[in-house]
């Protein structure tokens, strides 16, 4: 598998009519919940906002939002929303994170970091995330960690409107995965392809030191649970490192 920006945005192009369907408008209150308290006073920067889920009610709190995507489509999604107009969004790969200032709340949901399909474009999403915090602000990122094996078939998500599959290949040397994403409906069936990388926790852990960050707290859901060896999805609350932060 080749790494390019365009996994995530050819995910994001073939999913922006059906992603709210599936997985809802919003997100959930405590995520957004959580989010809100690490992110103080703002301001708040979102990688792969998507069509707002979590961005929007940040807002709707008071907070200034900005969102970055690398589809058009979901941005679009986003913008049509109510309350979408209040979040500021600019379409940009993920890696290389196109935007200017400094943020209290750098956030990562949803799995998008393992939409980055190589090893390097999270250290450098990891890099430049890094050097967009204020000196007191914190990068989350919300990742499954672990393989399921080398390739099978899992449940992924059971909502209202939708249940979802995953048929997964894993390459266990790169971490690298190839996804069939199956969702049933009424009246709905539909399989969205996409690739990723996958990471373990102490992975992330060294490509946040190599950035200039620290690990301060690691939850296993938004209601702050200390995550435990056999978690399957980990919350993880960087900041800057004492050196680096005294640098700045």
């Amino acid at each position: 598998m080749e790494g390019t920006d365009m996994a995530a945005a050819t995910y994001g192009d073939g999913y922006a009519e059906l992603f709210d369907t599936v997985y809802g408008a919003f997100a959930p209150d405590s995520t957004v919940t959580t989010l809100a308290e690490l992110a103080g006073d703002g301001p708040v920067l979102e990688l792969g906002v998507g069509t707002g889920r979590a961005a929007i009610p940040l807002a709707a709190r008071g907070l200034k939002v900005t969102g970055i995507d690398s589809s058009a489509d979901m941005l679009s999604a986003l913008a049509a929303k109510p309350g979408g107009d209040a979040v500021q969004t600019t379409v940009s790969d993920l890696p290389k994170i196109a935007v200017d200032g400094q943020y209290k709340l750098v956030a990562c949901v949803d799995n998008t970091f393992l939409l980055l399909t190589t090893q390097d474009e999270q250290a450098q999403c990891m890099l430049n995330a890094g050097q967009l915090l204020a000196d007191d602000g914190v990068l989350v990122l919300e990742t499954s960690v672990g393989a399921p094996g080398d390739f099978g078939v899992m449940p992924a998500h059971f909502g209202e409107n939708a249940t979802v599959l995953w048929a997964y290949q894993v390459d266990p040397l790169s971490q690298q995965f190839h996804i069939r994403e199956i969702i049933f409906g009424e009246n709905l069936v539909r399989v969205i392809p996409f690739d990723g990388r996958g990471v373990t926790a102490a992975e992330l852990d060294l490509m946040a030191r190599l950035a200039g960050l620290r690990l301060r707290e690691r939850w296993c859901d938004w209601e702050r649970t200390p995550a435990e060896p056999d978690s399957r999805l980990v919350i993880s609350v960087y900041e800057r490192s004492a050196a680096d932060a005294n640098a700045a």
